[in-house]
């Protein structure tokens, strides 16, 4: 008997914020690699930045706004319904 194998894609853009706050002035990069390194997922949790590499900054995860438009796709040789 065969197997069939299908893939569910679904897709939706969530938009996840983080304040960061530096003492000094911030390059593009070093926000990005700050939010990225430094950036918690718990809503309302602060991280400190303590690296020599950068300023003692904080990072405050600010929440994660849903998405309300889902995409879907659907893979695979389907059954006529």
């Amino acid at each position: 008997m065969k197997d069939y194998e299908y893939r569910y894609i679904e897709q939706s853009v969530d938009v996840r914020t983080w304040t960061i706050t530096s003492p000094t002035q911030l390059t593009e990069e070093e926000v990005q690699e700050i939010g990225t390194d430094w950036g918690s997922f718990t809503e309302g949790e602060t991280s400190i930045v303590e690296d020599d590499n950068y300023p003692k900054c904080k990072v405050f995860f600010d929440g994660i706004e849903y998405g309300d438009d889902t995409q879907i796709e659907i893979q695979g040789d389907t059954a006529n319904e």
